[in-house]
């Protein structure tokens, strides 16, 4: 399918919106999983996906931030996948990195539920920190990735002749 100039704008300005999004919302999960940790509140709930109280979400509740925490992991994990989808899809320049990050992403799920269920094994606790720099990593790289410079997108090109 060959675009237009205009529909390669349109398509990296949409691109490059979902993958700061999914960045945004990948160091947002990872910020907040920290302080759950710094306040030794990791187990606060121990049952998953959902905490005892269901989905009673009061902001002065027990399981408040922990509620938080997953539910924006599972909103930064839909993030990323519809990232990857639209790089697959539209945006082949960094269709690699974005779907890494759609893996490393699904397994820091499964890692994190891994955490929970195992009461914060060690070795479980230190995977789930690394699988979660990895993802941050990842999709940092489809962000980078969404600049023409970067890309070698076809706009870059004509932009850099047009300078000369």
């Amino acid at each position: 399918m060959d675009f237009t100039s205009k529909q390669r704008v349109q398509v990296l300005g949409i691109f490059r919106l979902a993958s700061f999004v999914s960045l945004g919302l990948v160091f947002t999960v990872i910020i907040i999983g920290a302080f759950l940790s710094a306040r030794g509140q990791e187990l606060s709930c121990s049952d998953w996906p959902l905490c005892p109280t269901g989905f009673s979400l009061s902001p002065g509740g027990k399981y408040f931030v922990e509620y938080v925490h997953r539910i924006i992991a599972l909103i930064a994990a839909v993030s990323v996948y519809i990232t990857a989808i639209y790089s697959i899809k539209r945006f082949v320049k960094a269709r690699k990195a974005a779907t890494a990050a759609a893996i490393a992403v699904s397994i820091q799920i499964v890692i994190g539920m891994l955490v929970v269920l195992s009461e914060l094994q060690p070795i479980i606790v230190a995977i789930h920190t690394a699988v979660g720099v990895l993802s941050l990593a990842l999709a940092l790289l489809t962000f980078i990735l969404s600049y023409p410079v970067f890309s070698g997108h076809p706009v870059s090109n004509r932009a850099s002749s047009e300078v000369n």
